[in-house]
């Protein structure tokens, strides 16, 4: 492998092995972290927008964080509260349905395109593509915000995606999988916007996810936590999904990948 030549690729640094991963773990690092600050930026907004829309409506207004918790376990309940948190969920359900799916095509995209880049077998590829996106985008928009809800002390129930809503989901993984082998075969770099609006949406989705069980705006009364829970439910699995997971999916894509020691 040594005296193989790197031709164009080659950086003179001769970042090789692991060295080159961390190199481009890092570069992403920064752009993830200002993905996730514009994202609660923007979800804050039409939170605030809607819980506005829906006070002139005439609905109750309850942003104490632990009032929705204890209403979560009251679904039938006919309280002004109750009718309150049933709006919370729906405005938060209908932005995740948007923001879930987007983020598959992204994760779907980027994992195929990683692979198909070293590995010239497109059935495999798009198989490779369509797993990454469903494990990690489960991960990162449903299991962590999920856990951090309990940290918060709220027991929500789960809502897997990919089992009550299949049609919705699978069409934009299957179609990031198809873009994402036209892009590896288009571009010799990925570049750090994709990876930010792979960041973007998965943000989007992940603070959605809580919204309906913090309470529209009363998740903003707790954001230096939701923060740091979102960061790493985004960053751990978006960050690591677009390298890591379709390397360890082919011995020669790692070779390839360490040999030439340059970041995508």
């Amino acid at each position: 492998m040594s005296s193989h030549n790197h031709g164009p690729h080659e950086h003179c640094d001769h970042n090789h092995g692991p060295s080159a991963l961390l190199t481009e773990l890092r570069e992403h690092v920064p752009f993830s972290v200002l993905a996730v600050t514009i994202g609660l930026i923007v979800a804050g907004t039409l939170c605030i927008f809607g819980d506005g829309f829906n006070r002139s409506a005439g609905e109750p207004a309850n942003h104490d964080t632990e009032s929705v918790a204890h209403n979560y376990d009251h679904d039938h309940d006919e309280s002004p509260a109750s009718d309150e948190h049933h709006h919370n969920n729906v405005f938060a359900e209908r932005f995740f349905h948007l923001f879930h799916p987007a983020h598959m095509l992204f994760s779907a995209a980027a994992t195929t395109a990683m692979f198909f880049r070293y590995e010239r077998k497109w059935l495999k590829a798009m198989i490779i593509g369509l797993i990454g996106a469903v494990g990690v985008c489960g991960m990162s928009d449903i299991v962590m915000p999920h856990v951090s809800l309990s940290i918060l002390g709220i027991q929500a129930p789960w809502h897997l995606c990919i089992l009550e809503h299949t049609d919705v989901v699978l069409p934009f993984a299957f179609i990031g999988s198809i873009i994402g082998l036209a892009a590896a075969g288009a571009a010799t770099h990925s570049t750090l916007l994709s990876h930010s609006m792979h960041v973007l949406a998965s943000t989007m989705a992940s603070i959605f996810y809580m919204v309906g069980p913090l309470g529209m705006v009363g998740w903003i009364d707790v954001l230096g936590k939701v923060f740091l829970f979102v960061v790493l439910a985004v960053m751990i699995p978006c960050c690591l999904s677009d390298i890591v997971f379709p390397l360890l999916m082919s011995r020669a894509n790692r070779d390839e990948y360490f040999a030439t020691g340059h970041a995508h």
